[in-house]
């Protein structure tokens, strides 16, 4: 199986300092069930989403195919 397409890093807020979970999604909106399942949206620090290993590293112009 392939791994997903997507990696994100959750930070909450907790008193005694910030804790962070790592996710592999295949698609962006499985993050929505995500945080809205998880602790408070209010405690939320950041959200980060990067393209897995999987992707290919390109520019912008190598996207757009020129």
């Amino acid at each position: 199986m392939n791994e997903p397409r997507w990696t994100a890093k959750i930070t909450y807020r907790y008193a005694e300092g910030p804790r962070s979970i790592t996710l592999k999604v295949e698609e962006l909106f499985e993050l929505q069930d995500i945080v809205e399942c998880g602790p408070s949206f209010y405690s939320i620090e950041s959200i980060v989403v990067m393209p897995s290993e999987r992707c290919p590293k390109v520019t912008v112009e190598e996207a757009m195919g020129q």
